[in-house]
């Protein structure tokens, strides 16, 4: 595998509130995460921060999986560490109350490819010159979208169309999206600094481009998303199988 991981604080922002990781466990698994702290939340820096540091602690020591049901609940147990971590710190000190971040990626076993998601960050497949997305955002809109109450339209320039429904630390308990999803030529996993600005089938084009190695696609993407205004921080790692 091939994969390259670039993060920027864009052109508006103070801070970079977005944190990631791509780290292998002595087994040959691929963890890859991007956490984005809530854009208007207290230490949004810190909830990401630590929500990485932990699974960078708990991950190196990991396996083996079993089975891929090992696996999802191994994800699933350890987002619900992070979690209480981050809530825990958010009641205990002043300077972190109401801090939350988003947290999206992958998990690469022997056994197959599970994707991860809590908020509104992605996670993009890319197979047979198609682009796949295979994370559901946790938001407001997207949850009227999908229960029919708004049209697609409309979620576009909908003024709640950032408030998410699920993020870590916000609730004692986060059950985050954890599914095994098709092997795929690329995952792209990245912030809504990315997602937010620049269009699927821009990304897709870049992703694509058989005249360009993984680095410079993901130069590419980073830099398309500042060219677009750069509004918010922007991560991705782009994988190659």
């Amino acid at each position: 595998m091939n994969y390259y991981c670039i993060t920027d604080k864009g052109l508006v922002r103070e801070k970079n509130q977005d944190s990631y990781i791509a780290i292998s466990n002595q087994y040959g698994d691929l963890l890859v995460l991007v956490a984005d702290g809530i854009g208007g939340g207290k230490a949004g820096e810190v909830a990401s921060g630590e929500t990485i540091k932990y699974f960078n602690d708990v991950f190196k020591d990991s396996g083996p999986f079993d089975t891929i049901e090992d696996s999802i609940n191994y994800i699933s147990y350890h987002v619900n560490c992070a979690n209480k971590h981050i809530y825990e710190l958010s009641n205990d000190y002043y300077d972190y109350a109401g801090m939350g971040t988003t947290l999206t990626g992958i998990l690469i076993t022997c056994h197959g490819t599970l994707s991860i998601n809590c908020g509104d960050s992605r996670v993009y497949g890319f197979i047979d010159h198609m682009c796949i997305r295979l994370t559901s955002d946790h938001t407001l809109v997207n949850q009227m979208l999908e229960n029919g109450q708004i049209t697609y339209e409309e979620s576009m320039n909908h003024p709640k169309r950032h408030y998410l429904v699920k993020a870590i630390g916000i609730f004692p308990v986060c059950n985050a999206d954890v599914h095994k999803v098709k092997d795929m030529d690329y995952y792209l996993i990245c912030s809504d600094g990315l997602h937010g600005y620049v269009s699927d089938d821009e990304i897709s084009k870049i992703v694509l481009n058989e005249n360009k190695d993984v680095r410079q696609k993901t130069i590419d993407l980073k830099d398309l998303a500042l060219l677009k205004g750069g509004l918010d921080n922007i991560t991705l790692v782009l994988v190659k199988r």
